[in-house]
């Protein structure tokens, strides 16, 4: 599975990215935890009572990455056990994580319906529709 989500990783980005090469060649971190674990870093850091299936962690824009000229986004965890009994929700999950990770929220609900256009079309344009 991790292969896989590379590959889908790097795809997400270059759709995502479009002209803008810093994102199309970034880089990012993804973790598969289990169930339990995933919970108790949701718990850690959000309030809400949702189900904990995906996290995003962006980087400080100013801490140094000198080990890659790329730029670096943070780090996404996926709920493993939830993609071993529904691997069909690992794209939309990871490009959930990807969005957050560059700046879209759903706080409010303009910016909702903003991030689940573009989730739809990136979908689509990826072929995981």
């Amino acid at each position: 599975m991790d292969k896989k989500l590379a590959r889908l990783a790097k795809k997400i980005l270059r759709i995502v990215g479009g002209r803008n090469a810093a994102v199309r060649t970034a880089t990012l971190d993804v973790f598969l935890l289990p169930d339990r674990e995933i919970a108790v870093l949701k718990r850690r850091f959000f309030k809400k009572k949702t189900e904990p299936n995906v996290l995003s962690f962006p980087e400080p824009l100013c801490f140094p990455h000198p080990e890659t000229k790329r730029r670096y986004l943070g780090e996404i965890y996926l709920n493993r056990d939830l993609l071993r009994r529904d691997p069909e929700r690992a794209a939309p999950l990871l490009l959930h994580g990807i969005l957050h990770l560059l700046g879209y929220d759903h706080k409010k609900k303009a910016g909702a319906a903003k991030m689940e256009k573009l989730e739809k079309n990136i979908l689509r344009r990826s072929g995981k529709t």
